[in-house]
Formats: structure tokens, sequence, C-alpha cells
């Protein structure tokens, strides 16, 4: 009853699922655990398998020099699972082994379900959580960063449990040449909280994909079609309305919503003598 126990407590998987494991595995907890996430695992998934998730946590972590980083999404089925113990811990384990990796940037599936943490591939605690939760989970984005020349800096919204996880999370990377680390982490945080709720699409207007301007130029020009007003004049109008559809979508020309007055991110930045290098964001 002791075994049947600590491997309830330690897998989170049905009572009966448990008792099948450990007739399985002769008692052995270990060999039981292998049996749940082989067999258990295996039954939970064809039963979720298809069910939409639109829910989860996002996670991210910095390591203490601010050289490397990793962000990442994890989707659940519902609210309730995604804010449990179980997942919370499946969130922070995986984050740790993305963390880890030597691999960098955005990382394909097959590459996060084989990264490891202690000893564990990544694919072992999503299926352990699977069999805990039955619920359909899946990682759905991890990205790891390095910085040579700059600073990383991370921010978490909306934590669970004064956890490492939460709804959303974003990732910056700054530098300033005669800048102090104290001013890069301050400013860093606040662009980071920045990031999560303004949402910015692209970091500058000169990171715009030019069939992206073309297509919005077309939409203001036919806005303006019949107005009687020469091409030239349409042009230049078009071209000054292309200015506020930067100041929506490139986080440089955006209001800061975290400085006093909103002044634009760029112009705080300058003022500052800082670069903003790349930024990440995931949100739930």
């Amino acid at each position: 009853m002791e075994s049947l126990k600590d491997l309830r407590v330690q897998s989170g998987a049905p009572i009966v699922e448990c008792k099948k494991a450990l007739q399985a595995a002769g008692d052995d907890l270990d060999a039981a655990m292998d049996w749940l996430r082989e067999h258990g695992a295996a039954k939970a998934s064809t039963k979720v398998q298809g069910r939409e998730t639109t829910e989860g946590l996002v996670s991210m972590k910095v390591s203490d020099d601010g050289k490397s980083a990793a962000l990442v999404k994890i989707a659940s089925e519902t609210d309730f699972a995604g804010r449990s113990t179980k997942f919370v811990d499946l969130m922070l384990n995986v984050v740790d082994a993305i963390f880890q990796s030597s691999e960098d940037g955005n990382l394909d599936n097959d590459t996060v379900l084989q990264a490891t943490l202690g000893g564990k591939v990544v694919k072992d605690f999503v299926d352990e959580a699977i069999v805990a939760i039955r619920e359909n989970l899946s990682v759905t984005n991890a990205v790891k960063l390095r910085s040579e020349d700059g600073i990383l800096v991370g921010y978490i919204h909306n934590r669970v449990d004064g956890s490492d996880a939460g709804t959303a999370a974003s990732i910056v990377e700054l530098s300033g040449k005669d800048v102090t680390v104290d001013i890069l982490l301050t400013t860093g945080k606040k662009l980071a909280m920045h990031v999560v709720a303004a949402r910015p699409q692209y970091l500058s207007p000169e990171r715009v994909p030019g069939e992206v301007l073309k297509k919005e130029k077309e939409i203001l020009l036919k806005q303006m079609e019949g107005s009687g007003k020469p091409p030239e004049i349409m042009n230049k109008i078009a071209e000054g309305k292309l200015r506020k559809f930067y100041e929506s979508v490139c986080l440089t020309e955006q209001g800061h919503m975290i400085e006093e007055k909103s002044p634009k991110v760029g112009n705080v930045l300058k003022d500052l003598g800082i670069t903003l290098r790349r930024y990440e964001y995931l949100i739930i």
C-alpha cells in the first residue's frame, strides 16, 4: 500500500493506473513510473488527442549574467489544468531544459522534446503530466537566446502562485557602450513589460517587410479613391498615415506604456544611449 501511495503522489495518475503499473513492475517504484510513462501516457494521449488547447502558461529564464535565456509556452485544454501544481512543475522543468540546451533560436518540436533535464527528456515530462492531468498538453513554442555584446532582460506577467510561470512573458536584448548594468536592467524590465502590454509586431520601421508596407499603402490609397485629390497629394497623405501604422506595430515607434507621459520607445532608449537589439514574447 505504501508503494501505491508513493506512486500516486509522484505521478498524479489515477489509482487504477498506479495499481496496474505496480503489478507490471513487480512493486518496483522506478519501473512502475517507467510503465506509466510508456502505457499510461499512451492511453491518456489517445483519449485526449485532437482536443483544442487554448489555455496554458508561459515561462522564461534568464542567466544571472544576462547572456543566455529561454522562453517557453505550453498549451492545455483548460485554465484550471493550466494553473495546477502538476502543470506549473511541467512548465518549469521544460523551460529549465531549454535553458540548458546548446541550441539557439526558435526550436522545432523534435528538438524541444529531446531536450534533457537531469537525464530525462522533455517528452517524458510531458507524458507524465498528461497521465496526471488527463488533458491534451503540448509545448507550442520554445526559444533559446544568447547575447554576445548586450544583456538579456525578461518579465513574466500574471505569475501563478509566485512561480516563474504566468500568462505572458517577454525578453529584450539591450546594449550600451557607457551604460551601467543597473540602468540596462531597469530599462530592460520596463521595456519587457511594455512589450507584453503593447505586443509589437516588428522591432522598427526598417524591419517591416516590403510586401507588408506595399499592401498597407495600397489600402490607404484605396480609401482615398474618389476624393478628387491628385495622385501626388494622395501619396503624401498615405506616407503620413504610414507613420501611424508604424506607431501601432513597431516597438521603437510605440508610446512607452510604462514610462510617464508615454514617450516614444525609441526616444527613451536614445536619450539613455541604449541600443535595442531584439525582443521576443509569448502570450496565452
